[in-house]
């Protein structure tokens, strides 16, 4: 059974209608769909963050726009509830055609009045502040000239009050004009806004990022095998989030390093203080699938020490030729490279290697991509889909330096010294060994 977790997110766009983001997960692991036990969303911009636990797997936030109005301004509205669930207090807001008497209870499903409030209001937004007094379920109800609008409101409280409690805040001249939502927990979301989600299943973690705009399902797919490093599930280093993978005592980042600004493949990449990148064939789509391309140098921040931190995040540094060794040593040498490639193949729709891919198992949970180089003498890009290579940070003769690659057409992982001036994949190492 597909089990899918469904985060409301509800998406103010200006002077339009109501929008309402459905981000629904599903997770799924050797072709098989499973249970996720959690999905955390972080949002990036604002660092604030979210959970979503099975069975409990909705989070509800409602928004508001300018043009929520129905096609007639003549008609008494009211808005639902930010957020809902409620943890604490909510706002809601109400609209109303003329400077008219309201009347505004609330009530409980066995039909208990709890809340009365009575007065004449000036035509327009206003706002409330309610309370619930434990976890319930409450219907606000609005009254105006024989006509009723209701709204249901659900309560979370872990505490309980001992009563509920409404207040009038006042007249809003423009009640919606943040393009911001608010969600239990502090959780905000403002469209543009970029997330990062975590999904669990058993001792399986992935974690990743987007910026939704519109309705969208993520199939979250957790490695066959190869498990997150322990206590350091993911890392975001410059507006990117990596896995992580624990291979032997060793602690990876599961995807290849993409950082910097892109630029041209005909131009040469500079000890500028500027992080420098090649996109194959120039497209920033194949930076986002397959990483970034860079020179020796570059990823060295014009160093020459082994083990440099380089252009890796805080705590990781380019592996050593020596390191390399130590990871395939421990996947049995030179077969290890198919233990590293993702499975599939272009050609049967169900990878990005070109066929054969021969050996791909990816049980090590590496995840190698087939990302392809960018060549020193005429700066184009060859080989994607049917090549890897990552850089060491060893030197091996003057102007070359020892790397790795795996390829299409067998399982084997080589190394050779090659030009500093080459464009080739980076992977980052965690400073410290991972024992347990």
């Amino acid at each position: 059974m597909i089990m899918i977790f469904f985060l409301f997110l509800a998406a103010i766009v200006s002077f339009g209608q109501r929008s309402i983001i459905s981000l629904s997960f599903t997770g799924i692991t050797n072709e098989q769909y499973v249970q996720l036990s959690r999905v955390e969303i972080r949002n990036l911009n604002t660092n604030c963050d979210t959970t979503i636990y099975w069975p409990d797997t909705v989070l509800a936030i409602n928004s508001l726009g300018i043009n929520d109005l129905h096609s007639s301004t003549s008609e008494l509205q009211v808005f639902q509830n930010v957020p809902n669930p409620v943890l604490e207090d909510t706002k809601i807001w109400v609209y109303l055609p003329d400077n008219e008497d309201i009347s505004i209870y609330v009530s409980l499903l066995n039909g208990n009045k709890l809340n009365l409030f009575n007065q004449k209001l000036q035509r327009g937004f206003h706002s409330f502040l309610f309370t619930p007094g434990g976890s319930e379920l409450y219907f606000f109800t609005v009254c105006n000239k024989g006509m009723k609008k209701s709204i249901k409101i659900a309560s979370s409280m872990e505490r309980s009050l001992s009563k509920c409690t409404l207040a009038y805040i006042g007249l809003d001249k423009e009640p919606f004009a943040v393009n911001l939502v608010k969600g239990s927990g502090g959780f905000t979301f403002s469209v543009g806004d970029t997330l990062r989600f975590i999904g669990y299943y058993d001792t399986l973690t992935y974690a990743f990022q987007d910026a939704p705009t519109s309705s969208k399902l993520y199939t979250i797919n957790f490695p066959i095998s190869g498990i997150s490093c322990p206590g350091l599930l993911a890392v975001t280093y410059m507006g990117q989030t990596y896995n992580t993978v624990k291979i032997g005592t060793q602690c990876w980042l599961r995807e290849n390093l993409n950082a910097g600004i892109k630029i041209n493949g005909t131009q040469e990449q500079e000890n500028n203080g500027v992080i420098e990148k090649y996109c194959y064939d120039n497209d920033l789509t194949n930076c986002n699938t397959f990483g970034g391309l860079y020179q020796w140098h570059e990823i060295m921040q014009y160093t020459s020490t082994p083990g440099s931190q380089g252009i890796c995040p805080q705590n990781w540094h380019l592996p050593t030729s020596d390191e390399w060794d130590i990871l395939t040593d421990f996947l049995g040498g030179y077969i290890a490279g198919g233990k590293m490639k993702t499975t599939g193949t272009i050609e049967a729709g169900t990878g990005l290697w070109n066929a054969p891919n021969i050996g791909a198992t990816n049980e090590s949970g590496f995840s190698a991509l087939p990302s392809g180089d960018r060549y020193r003498v005429d700066g184009l890009f060859y080989n994607l889909g049917t090549y890897c290579a990552w850089w060491s940070s060893s030197e091996s003769y003057p102007e070359f330096a020892w790397m790795r690659y795996i390829n299409n057409d067998d399982e084997g992982i080589r190394y050779w010294g090659w030009f500093m001036n080459e464009g080739l994949s980076v992977r980052c190492v965690y400073d410290f060994n991972i024992l347990n």
